[in-house]
């Protein structure tokens, strides 16, 4: 067993309580942020309500829409530089319920004990408590880290892994990726890429290097809700082996059923968006904002970041200020008063700068 998963995920129950009720403490960890994009991003959806843009009468059918199904997989070719066909994606209306679709499908189709590589999302440790799976790490450390201690199981498994790793914007390193390939060829063994955070590359680079991970043993789920950071809407697709496809897709159905029209409507405008534009306001916007709170004098310390929108650093703030999420609520050990910020959350950042300048002295 791993005892610091669940471990975690006892932390994160009790933030969701806290946050609550910060008790005047800033939340510099939140998940909800803004940016200035989003009317334009949403184009007719931000002034238009849905019932004038389809009908409403209808169930909305996601899996159904064959059309955004060959758009999604348009998207990833033309990003990622590899193959991809509508036969391969599992459109979904939110990245939570695809984690809870593929958890079910381990435990049904027999899976009580799985890998991973350190950190998964806490849901995933909530899942696999519910469902009783036992999950073993294959590393000590995170694949960014120095001295990274990668060991795979000579075995053939299902193996979970986060990139990139969201609580400090660093991707998984190609050489990692390569080791992950082959050790799949070698052994059959299936890996689940928690895609959550993909496709906001601070460098402009649009290719996800996972991609090229064996098409017919991956599965990567990606979130444009995420990487356009509109949460209202609920938006993911996993992209699986094509055998993978059907049953996968009938699993989550039965699950949570269809989505609205307005997260249909959505999908269709994310893939849009990304096919034209992209997303480089958004990522202009956070670098921006992570400039001004360096240049603030707000943070003691942080550490590199290349990608998304949440920064590891240590506040220059008391932390009895904050309400923040540390290296415990990612099985990360070390880095004493380093905790995630969110550079979308204005007031978070606003709320540093002025826990700053209130220092005495």
């Amino acid at each position: 067993m791993t005892p610091s998963l669940f471990r975690m995920l006892d932390l994160h129950e009790a933030v969701e309580r806290a946050r609550q009720r910060p008790d005047g403490r800033l939340f510099v960890s939140d998940y909800n942020g803004g940016h200035p994009f989003v009317a334009d991003y949403l184009g007719d959806l931000a002034h238009t309500p849905p019932y004038r843009l389809g009908d409403v009468g209808r169930y909305a059918a996601l899996d159904e829409d064959l059309a955004l199904r060959a758009k999604i997989a348009r998207l990833h070719e033309s990003y990622d530089a590899e193959p991809c066909s509508p036969d391969q994606v599992v459109p979904a209306g939110g990245a939570s319920a695809l984690l809870g679709t593929f958890c079910t499908w381990l435990r049904t189709t027999g899976r009580t004990r799985i890998h991973y590589l350190p950190p998964v999302y806490y849901k995933f440790a909530y899942f696999f408590r519910r469902f009783g799976i036992e999950p073993v790490p294959v590393a000590e450390t995170h694949a960014h880290q120095p001295g990274f201690d990668l060991r795979l199981p000579d075995e053939r498994t299902v193996l979970l892994l986060t990139d990139p790793v969201w609580y400090t914007g660093r991707r998984v390193p190609k050489l990692v990726l390569k080791q992950l390939a082959e050790w799949q060829l070698a052994t059959g063994s299936l890996v689940f890429v928690d895609g959550t955070f993909q496709y906001m590359r601070w460098d402009g680079g649009r290719r996800e290097d996972s991609a090229a991970l064996p098409a017919d043993l991956t599965l990567r789920m990606v979130c444009p809700t995420k990487f356009l950071s509109i949460h209202g809407y609920r938006c993911a697709h996993l992209l699986v082996p094509e055998p993978l496809r059907e049953p996968l897709a009938e699993l989550h159905l039965n699950l949570h059923g269809d989505v609205t029209l307005a997260d249909r409507l959505f999908a269709h405008r994310a893939a849009d968006l990304m096919l034209l534009e992209g997303n480089h306001r958004l990522l202009d916007h956070v670098r921006a904002g992570h400039q001004r709170l360096t240049a603030s004098g707000a943070l003691a310390a942080q550490a590199p970041i290349d990608t998304g929108y949440f920064l590891f650093a240590r506040p220059a703030a008391p932390p009895e200020r904050l309400l923040a999420l540390d290296g415990r609520y990612f099985e990360l050990p070390g880095h004493p008063g380093y905790v995630r910020i969110n550079l979308l959350n204005e007031p978070a950042l606003a709320g540093l700068v002025e826990l700053c300048d209130q220092r005495p002295g």
